[in-house]
């Protein structure tokens, strides 16, 4: 089983996500955040699970899709580190994990 580490901006990510949908709709982001956290935890199992981020030309970056979130991730060996939980609709600039 691979380590599953949350880099603070994933955290922050996440934070801001939940706090933004809780304003009209706590129940809905208290779902949201669980079926969310669940998919991410089962990168620890499947680590290959999610696909290659189409802006990274490096193939470093993977993306899980949650509803219309992507959980952008990157594999180190036997670690799964979550970079970033993004809107599908804005664009994605992978310099901003390095």
């Amino acid at each position: 089983m691979a380590q599953l580490v949350w880099a603070p901006k994933a955290l922050d990510d996440l934070e801001a996500l939940i706090q933004y949908i809780a304003r009209n709709a706590p129940m809905a982001a208290r779902r949201f955040a669980q079926k969310l956290v669940a998919r991410v935890e089962s990168l620890s199992t499947y680590p290959f699970q999610g696909g290659y981020v189409s802006e990274d030309d490096s193939q470093t970056y993977r993306e899980l899709i949650q509803g219309n979130y992507r959980v952008i991730y990157r594999v180190e060996g036997q670690r799964v580190i979550v970079v970033a939980v993004h809107h599908a609709a804005r664009l994605l600039d992978t310099a901003q994990f390095e």
